[in-house]
């Protein structure tokens, strides 16, 4: 078992704790190699985890994250960008090695895939308008109307937490939610806090917004861990990314991904 290493990750809504002791086999431990020498992942656009640039190429945190665990393992990858329905058959027919696209480890995702030791954690945020005052508290939230992507892990989560007491909306994609929310035709987006503070940089106009913390007691329901899948039979692939995910944590190169990308 490793040495005790903390990773510090500073976000608007507090500061997040990963604790490797438990989780990681030690980076002395002789490496694994894969099964290929060359890794082909495949991800979903998902800004700032997986970004396009005008040139096409993919770019973002789990980018880099993938590349730096490549190099730790001696393999190369590559990257192709996909719908993440596709994930599991994807995996299966051998089309590609491993997705990465900020796949939270939950009994959903490992029903069909292994699943890496996680690589980062998040929760979820609301954002509003400027001119709203309420905050994620039952009694303030009572009759506000919140979007929702119908794809995304949040929409379950409202309707369990607060049920009736509010009014849900539900958008095919993010930027629907998002220019509903511009239009003051809804009062709060709901989504992960990573996800939106992206998207606040990205905003010349980002005064006009502003990010509301669920109370404790909820952001502990979506509190969540990101890793990487691959097919259930490719073990020896799960094992060597594990083992370059655990010696990026140990050097460093993790820490310095997420400073780059969340501590703006």
């Amino acid at each position: 078992m490793s040495k005790k290493t903390i990773l510090l990750c500073l976000i608007p809504i507090g500061l997040f704790l990963i604790n490797t002791a438990h989780c990681y086999p030690t980076s002395t431990n002789t490496i694994v190699k894969p099964q290929v020498t060359i890794i082909r992942f495949a991800t979903e656009v998902y800004p700032p985890f997986t970004t396009i640039d005008a040139n096409k190429k993919l770019e973002g945190f789990d980018i880099e994250v993938a590349k730096a665990l490549c190099e730790k393992i001696n393999a190369k990858c590559t990257f192709s960008e996909n719908q993440f329905d596709n994930m599991v058959p994807s995996l299966q027919n051998k089309k590609y090695d491993a997705w990465i696209s900020a796949i939270t480890i939950i009994d959903k995702h490992r029903k069909d895939n292994a699943l890496t030791e996680p690589y980062f954690s998040s929760t979820a945020q609301l954002i509003a308008t400027d001119a709203t005052v309420f905050n994620a508290a039952p009694v303030e939230i009572k009759d506000k109307t919140i979007g929702v992507v119908e794809h995304g892990r949040y929409l379950r989560f409202l309707k369990k937490t607060y049920g009736n007491i509010i009014k849900i909306k539900v958008f095919s994609a993010r930027e629907d939610a998002l220019a509903a929310l511009n239009n003051n035709s809804i009062d709060a987006v709901i989504d992960d806090a990573m996800v939106i503070k992206n998207w606040l940089l990205s905003q010349a106009n980002r005064k006009k917004y502003r990010q509301i913390n669920l109370p404790a007691k909820y952001a502990n329901l979506v509190w969540h861990r990101y890793g990487i899948a691959v097919a259930k039979d490719n073990t020896k692939l799960l094992q060597a990314l594990n083992n370059g995910i655990s010696l990026i944590k140990d050097d460093g190169t993790l820490n310095k991904l997420i400073k780059k990308y969340f501590a703006k």
